[in-house]
Order: structure tokens, then C-alpha cells, then sequence
């Protein structure tokens, strides 16, 4: 069996390792990896080594088969902590487990469609708003539309008017987020973490009281630069009272209302203990959903406006699918009526996936690739990297929707396109997203020409989710 040092080993990118701090650096990083033959490579961050499944069989281990054996990296959870708490996204272990099973049964493909006039009314409703000769950014309509969505669907709240504020808060706590991910005071704090919980199983009476006391302490990111800083607490302050808002409004009105969030403040675990959820756990769950619900589905659309103004056939395909509904509503009842603006959604996904990489820690020694890694060991599983394997994807940086026809896609490994990861933390919205994201594609395009000049390279923000650089610039023109 080959060692950890038999591993291909990839060049450091900076004096930090394997990772660069700009986007540019990361992307070339992950580009990298796709090239690699050998299934598991490794590197390091600072003195840490650290692993890259590259291959999917590889990252199947990881994601899938043996997702047991890992946890969900501690410095991200660290970081997300006064976002989303201890959240479905963030949360491990028996909590993970429980909100899990109380979260799934209303994200399933059934349910979902209910959401469908929803997604269409707000998109033509953001449509409707719109001039001929007006400058946009066609990523600032995307956002604005994806918070509402998740919004009215999930929370039966108007947050149309509120999303600049809502997205500049959540702009400013990811911001945040991403500029701390490499940051070695966050090694420092993970160390702690980690040490405060080792010694208290050694320890008993009041020292272990203190050392448990300790470890909750450095769950939170409180000696990291700019935890503190007062715009980064405004915005944690806004999306808590916007949260908390509709939290006491639903029990003033007796929890009567047939939404998500009643349902979170009425569901019980039928395999726990059949207590309800505290106020404090429905307000993280519900941050992880408005969130998750609207990053990466804005994300994507503004991609998929951007990649179609380049291409102006598969524009013209587009425009045709959506003009063939004419004047009757575009819903998720009639998906093969999208079938082709689904598949550039999915396409734009996989050139630019919103989130790049899932970082994961053993739990325990387990074998990878024929690799046995130890306990406490970092694995990166690059998104990026699968989307760009050239043996899945010929001419991988070409955009072409009919990668995504079904025998196509037959053809490939299921891990090779991981825009919502895979395996037991598989996204919980992503029936959600890809109904969303063709419905409001169709109904924009069937609207408005979107202006866009083909000859502008839009780049990858240094951002904590893979959005367009300055935004996608555009001319609303009337069609």
C-alpha cells in the first residue's frame, strides 16, 4: 500500500502553501489538480499538510462512501459561527443528524413545486421594473430576485425591497469569512479548539468544567482581526433582527402560517427527544437556508446571462425555449418545457461553480485512494477541479449546454459535477435552485435583451462564492 509520502506532491503557490490568496491563484490551483493523473495529491497550508482528492472515484471516498470518517472542516465552522451558528451547514453529529431529518421531507422534489409561481412571479416582478436604455447589473437583478425568492417561498415574507440591505449584510459577514480563510490565527484558534476539547476527556471536576467552558469560547471566532469591527456586527445585527422579526411575528399569530419557518418552530424529531427547536436554532437554521437559498442561485444566473451574451445561438435557443410559453405562466409543472435553459444553468454551474471547494477533516485513520490518511487530517475536495477534468468534460473551458443532454451525462461519473456536493451533506435546496434558476432565466429573457458586450471578459471575484468580478454590466434593450 503507498504511503502518504509515496503522494505526488503540488507546488506551493505562496508562502502560505498550496493555496493562493487570490482567485486567480486558487482557480489556477484547481485547474492543476485536474490535470493530475494520480487520484490523491498532497500540499500544505502553513505547517499543515493537507490532501486533494483529484480524481471522482476519489472524491466519492471522501463525499460518499466513507463520509463517516470526516467532519466538516472546525476553521470554517469557526468562521461561519456568528453567521449561521450551529446551523444545518455548520452543525455536526447528533444535532447534524436531527435537523437533517426534520429539514429534508420539505425539500424534495413534491414540495418544491408549490414553490414554482413564486419563482415567477418575483422574477417578472423584477422584469416589470425594469426600462429600455437602462444600465444594470444583471448580478444585482439575480440577487435581488434569489433573496426574494427564498424569502416569500420559504418564509412567506416580502424581502424584494429589503434586498440591498439584506445582501450588503450578507456580502459584508462572507467578505469577512473569505479574507480569514488562510489566515494563520485561524490555525492558532483550531489548535485551541482542538486542545481544550482533548484535555477535558483527561480531566474531571472543576478543570473540566473550565477546559469545556474554554472550548465552547473558541467555537466562536473572537480573537481573529476584524471580528469586532463595527460594520461586520451591523451586519450580523441586521440579518438577526430581520430573523427575529419573523420568528415573534409567527408566534403572535399563533404559528398559523403554512411556511417554512412555522414548520421549524412547530417540528419535532420523531427520533430525538420531541422537543421543539430553541428560538435560537430556528433564527441559525434560518440564516443557513436565506443564505444557501440565494447566493449560489444568484450566482449562477448572472453566469448564465454572461455566458449566453457570448454566444449568440445558443442565446437565440434560449430566447426560443422561453418564447414558446407566450403569455401563460412558466412553471416547474412542464420541465421539459425548459429542458434546454436548465441545461445552461447546469452548464454555468460547472464553468463556475458557486462553491468551489469543500474542505473536510478525518475523524479518524481511513484509507483514500489506497492512501491511508491519519486522524486530524485536511482533505479539500475541488468542485473546480471535477468540472475541469478534461477526460469528463473535452475542451472543458468551452461552454456547451449539451454536455447536459441525457446520454451525455449518462457517459460520466456522477462525481464529476459537484456544484451542490454529494453524499449524506448534499445540499438540502438543490431541487430548490434547479427549479429557480431556469424558471427565472426564461421568464427574464422572454422579457428583456439583456445587452452585454460579448468582447468583455468578466473574471472570478476573490470572494467566498465564485461571483463575477465587478458584477455583469449590461443594457436593458426591449425585444
Amino acid at each position: 500500500m503507498p504511503t502518504i509520502a509515496d503522494l505526488p506532491r503540488m507546488p506551493d503557490v505562496d508562502l502560505l502553501g498550496s493555496f493562493g490568496l487570490a482567485t486567480s491563484e486558487r482557480l489556477a490551483f484547481q485547474r492543476a489538480l485536474a490535470s493530475q493523473t494520480a487520484p490523491l495529491v498532497r500540499g500544505r497550508i502553513l505547517h499543515l499538510p493537507v490532501y486533494f482528492p483529484c480524481t471522482p472515484e476519489a472524491a466519492h471516498e471522501v463525499l460518499v462512501a466513507k463520509a463517516k470518517s470526516f467532519e466538516k472542516s472546525p476553521g470554517l465552522r469557526v468562521l461561519l459561527h456568528d453567521l449561521a451558528g450551529e446551523g444545518l451547514f455548520t452543525s455536526e453529529g447528533a444535532l447534524w443528524r436531527s435537523q437533517r431529518r426534520l429539514l429534508s421531507p420539505l425539500f424534495q422534489p413534491a414540495p418544491m413545486h408549490r414553490y414554482a409561481d413564486t419563482m415567477r412571479a418575483v422574477a417578472a416582478r423584477a422584469a416589470d421594473e425594469m426600462t429600455p436604455g437602462a444600465r444594470i447589473d444583471v448580478s444585482h437583478v439575480t440577487t435581488r430576485i434569489a433573496m426574494s425568492v427564498v424569502g416569500k417561498a420559504l418564509f412567506d415574507a416580502d424581502t424584494f425591497d429589503e434586498a440591498d440591505a439584506l445582501g450588503a449584510a450578507l456580502t459584508t459577514c462572507l467578505q469577512w469569512v473569505n479574507e480569514h480563510l488562510a489566515d494563520p490565527q485561524l490555525v492558532a484558534h483550531v489548535l485551541a479548539l482542538d486542545a481544550t476539547a482533548s484535555l477535558a476527556t483527561r480531566t474531571e471536576g472543576r478543570l473540566r468544567d473550565l477546559l469545556l467552558s474554554a472550548h465552547a469560547r473558541f467555537s466562536s471566532p473572537f480573537l481573529l482581526p476584524g471580528v469586532r469591527d463595527a460594520k461586520l456586527r451591523e451586519a450580523v445585527r441586521v440579518l438577526d433582527e430581520r430573523i427575529t422579526a419573523m420568528i415573534d411575528e409567527r408566534r403572535r399569530q399563533g404559528l398559523t402560517r403554512d411556511d417554512l419557518l412555522t414548520r421549524l418552530l412547530t417540528a419535532r424529531d420523531p427520533d430525538g427527544s420531541g422537543e421543539p427547536m430553541s428560538d435560537r436554532q430556528v433564527r441559525n437554521e434560518a440564516v443557513t437556508l436565506f443564505v444557501a437559498g440565494h447566493e449560489t442561485t444568484a450566482t449562477a444566473l448572472a453566469w448564465s446571462f454572461y455566458l449566453l451574451a457570448r454566444n449568440p445561438a445558443l442565446l437565440a435557443r434560449a430566447r426560443a425555449e422561453a418564447d414558446a410559453f407566450g403569455d401563460g405562466p412558466i412553471t416547474a409543472w412542464e420541465p421539459e418545457r425548459l429542458a434546454f435553459c436548465t441545461r445552461v444553468f447546469r452548464e454555468a454551474m460547472r464553468l463556475y461553480p458557486p462553491i468551489m471547494m469543500f474542505p473536510r477533516r478525518t475523524l479518524e485513520p481511513v484509507e483514500i485512494a489506497g492512501t491511508t490518511l491519519p486522524a486530524r487530517a485536511l482533505v479539500f475536495v475541488s468542485a473546480y477541479t471535477q468540472h475541469y477534468r478534461a477526460e469528463a468534460y473535452p475542451d472543458p473551458d468551452r461552454f456547451d449546454p449539451d454536455r447536459w443532454l441525457p446520454e451525455r451525462e449518462a457517459a460520466r461519473h456522477r462525481m464529476a459535477y459537484l456544484p451542490f456536493s454529494a453524499g449524506p451533506r448534499v445540499c438540502i435546496g438543490l431541487h430548490f435552485a434547479m427549479m429557480e434558476g431556469p424558471i427565472v432565466l426564461a421568464t427574464l429573457l422572454r422579457r428583456w435583451q439583456f445587452e452585454i458586450d460579448p468582447h468583455t471578459t468578466i473574471r472570478e471575484d476573490n470572494f467566498a462564492t465564485l461571483r463575477p468580478r465587478g458584477g455583469v454590466p449590461a443594457i436593458v434593450r426591449a425585444r
